[in-house]
């Protein structure tokens, strides 16, 4: 019987903060969490694992990001409004932030008036953003429920076939054994390498098209920040459908 095991990440919540979410072009509550790397077997780990970092996930797009803990004047366990949630955890946002604030505000108040160069490098900056997101779900293994209910009944499928066979043909059942586990394998990578596009699907092609719904951009506009994308090397630019992307901001 096959093992599964390895080394994954682990997260811990360690409490909400307030920030800005360059998906939603604004500030928004965040949740905190430690990142760990610990072992696992069949993707079960123990432990919190050694430190590799810290995430804050908008509260409103769901968009994971780096971020350092030292950031914030401190961490709330519960979250809050986000006036008070500010004050408490981040007072000095509006100042860290006044650059891109300001220019959040020209894109609302006078979108019309950005010269072609700067309308294109905002369009691409949200891919750009986003492909080290991607490049990561690729690289690693992703457990979606799907993949997580094959693999489980794959592994059970196994046991008891191999046992039920192993009675009711003495000397050949484990024949019908292997088979069974043969397959279930196989479901069970088929699913699991499934998982990777549709977490891109679900997560990352939907912020992007957030962020970029302000912007209006047209098929060429897409298409050229596309093509930007896969000439830089990231798999984005291979793995993202573009009519996804479309549809979205339809």
């Amino acid at each position: 019987m096959v093992i599964i095991s390895g080394r994954k990440n682990v997260y811990r919540k360690l409490g909400y903060v307030a920030d800005f979410c360059p998906i939603c072009r604004s500030a928004q509550a965040f949740l905190v969490r430690r990142i760990g790397r610990a072992s696992h077997v069949y993707f079960i780990s123990v432990g919190k694992g050694e430190l590799a970092g810290f995430e804050r996930i908008c509260q409103s797009c769901l968009t994971p990001l780096k971020t350092e803990s030292t950031t914030y004047k401190q961490i709330l366990k519960e979250t809050a409004p986000l006036p008070e949630l500010q004050a408490s955890t981040f007072p000095n946002l509006e100042q860290v932030w006044q650059e891109q604030l300001a220019l959040e505000a020209r894109i609302s108040n006078a979108l019309a008036y950005f010269p072609p160069t700067e309308r294109s490098e905002l369009i691409l900056k949200p891919f750009l953003l986003l492909a080290p997101t991607v490049e990561r779900c690729y690289n690693s293994v992703v457990m979606d429920k799907q993949a997580s209910y094959t693999l489980l009944g794959s592994v059970l499928a196994t046991v008891a076939g191999w046992a039920a066979t192993a009675a009711l043909f003495p000397g050949s059942g484990y024949k019908v054994g292997l088979g069974i586990f043969v397959i279930g394998y196989a479901l069970s990578l088929w699913q699991i390498l499934a998982a990777k596009t549709r977490r891109v699907t679900r997560e990352v092609v939907p912020a992007i098209a957030k962020s970029l719904r302000p912007l209006a951009p047209s098929d060429s506009e897409l298409q050229a920040a596309f093509a930007a994308v896969r000439d830089a090397g990231y798999m984005m630019g291979t793995k993202l459908k573009l009519p996804e992307l479309q549809a979205l901001l339809k």
